[in-house]
């Protein structure tokens, strides 16, 4: 081997534990990329259930009085 072939390794050896680093950090931020994206999704998906939910309820409420309504009127 030549002296230019043993620099260069030297070199990869010194960037090795910079490039590990960045691995490391950028699996971190998936994972927190990740949780976040995750409880947005839980969040989103429990107000638009409460929504519907009300809605529902509103709906089956009105229905209720119109039936009522018009057992009322005929006494």
């Amino acid at each position: 081997m030549s002296n230019v072939s043993i620099n260069e390794y030297q070199g990869d050896l010194n960037t090795l534990p910079e490039t590990l680093g960045k691995l490391v950090h950028y699996q971190v931020e998936l994972v927190k990329i990740g949780i976040i994206s995750s409880t947005n999704f839980i969040v989103f998906v429990g107000t638009t259930s409460i929504n519907l939910a009300g809605n529902v309820l509103s709906t089956v409420s009105q229905v209720l009085q119109g039936v009522l309504s018009v057992f009322s009127s005929k006494k």
